[in-house]
């Protein structure tokens, strides 16, 4: 319904739109991209057996996975709480005017999910950084060659 140009004509531009683009970029891409960097990992380590021995169970990656994913959630849902303010005070109710934008601006929900996103955004900071320490260590020190294929014939 966002993209209906009745709709659209009160959320372009707000953080209801941002809330959209950040959970699409990140679903539709950044998760795509992030398998290729453990594929491309697996592959400049020489194929080695990636999932072995791994020191703490593999705690880095599955904690990134979770504050990422949990800190990306987070911010789009902040993001579209002051975006229907926005979207409400600014466009329906003041038209589109300044006084609207402060109006908007200054309202306690709008305040209050940009802090919500902030947080999360730290939350999503720190996926990020165990996500890099992950990839940056995992299969280092393995000697075992990846598993071959079996084939069926």
């Amino acid at each position: 319904m966002h993209t209906l140009p009745q709709i659209n004509l009160y959320t372009h531009g707000t953080q209801w739109s941002a809330s959209h683009g950040h959970l699409a970029f990140f679903g539709a891409y950044a998760t795509i991209i992030i398998a290729m960097f453990y594929l491309g990992v697996q592959r400049w380590r020489s194929g080695v057996w990636m999932s072995g021995d791994l020191p703490g169970n593999g705690w880095k990656w599955k904690w990134a996975l979770g504050l990422l994913n949990l800190g990306m959630i987070g911010m789009t849902v902040s993001m579209l709480v002051s975006g229907y303010v926005q979207s409400q005070i600014e466009r329906a109710i003041e038209g589109s005017t300044w006084m609207g934008y402060f109006a908007a601006q200054i309202h306690p929900w709008f305040v209050q999910g940009m802090w919500w996103r902030e947080a999360f955004g730290v939350m999503f900071l720190v996926g990020f950084i165990l996500l890099v320490w992950d990839l940056l260590t995992i299969g280092k020190g393995e000697s075992r060659a990846m598993q071959p294929e079996v084939s069926e014939n």
